[in-house]
């Protein structure tokens, strides 16, 4: 069933006049079908209420730090067992200082038996279907945000953490490629190296003016391209231009 559905999404790509994709992922994969046909095809991503999802006053990275992750997290392409894997591989010190926060609808099913073969159950903590203000408070007091995943269509946990003036760090799994500038508001490392990924958390959790900076240019980046003005303009661009080649061809 899957290839026949997948021939019916190739054929109707196209055909269309007009193509919005949420990852570059995507991007690459609608020019390739298209390469001899002129349409239009942008980067159109969702957008996110900037005004609920914002940043602390001040936030403060000594009292109680921890490492947030938001998920489907009993979904094996989130990967849960990557980020536990980096999360032992920090320095001795930095685990017993920073706590891993797991929060979701469902817990990964081996989750706290790797931290327990790990030696650090006691620093990993699962929050529970949390409501939209306990979540947002999650992300708001967060010292880093991890996401480990395979794939991700997009990543709105993502936004929702830079939305919140938080650091994030990715895998590079679609989604993440086209939100994050690498070095700039958050770090993208390759899938499935645990290494790479506890380098970059520990960078965050120990250099705090580095964690600041790219936690302001994380919030700068969502103002300016994640905004639900922002990207709801996109969306109402592209209808008027189709609207208004309609309307084109019928008089002609």
């Amino acid at each position: 069933m899957t290839v026949v559905t997948d021939r019916l999404d190739d054929r109707a790509m196209r055909t269309v006049d007009a193509v919005q994709v949420m990852n570059p992922w995507m991007l690459d994969y609608a020019r390739r079908l298209n390469c001899a046909r002129n349409f239009d095809l942008r980067y159109a991503p969702p957008g996110i209420d900037a005004e609920a999802f914002r940043p602390l006053f001040k936030r403060d990275l000594r009292s109680d730090p921890y490492i947030l992750c938001v998920a489907r997290l009993s979904d094996p392409r989130k990967n849960i067992g990557l980020l536990l894997e980096a999360y032992a591989q920090l320095p001795r010190h930095l685990v017993n200082q920073v706590r891993l926060v797991l929060a979701g609808s469902s817990a990964p099913p081996d989750s706290f038996g790797s931290a327990e073969q790990l030696g650090m159950r006691e620093r990993v903590t699962y929050v529970a279907r949390p409501s939209q203000q306990a979540l947002i408070s999650l992300y708001q007091n967060s010292s880093v945000f991890a996401l480990p995943s395979d794939e991700e269509g997009f990543g709105m946990v993502l936004i929702e953490a830079m939305a919140c003036g938080v650091p994030v760090v990715s895998t590079r799994s679609g989604g993440p490629d086209g939100i994050i500038t690498d070095g700039q508001d958050g770090y993208l490392v390759p899938l499935d190296d645990a290494a790479a990924l506890a380098e970059r958390i520990s960078q965050l959790c120990t250099d705090p003016a580095v964690n600041l900076a790219m936690g302001l240019m994380a919030r700068k980046t969502i103002e300016q391209r994640y905004a639900e003005k922002v990207t709801g303009q996109a969306f109402l661009d592209i209808w008027d231009q189709l609207l208004a080649s309609k309307k084109r061809l019928t008089q002609v």
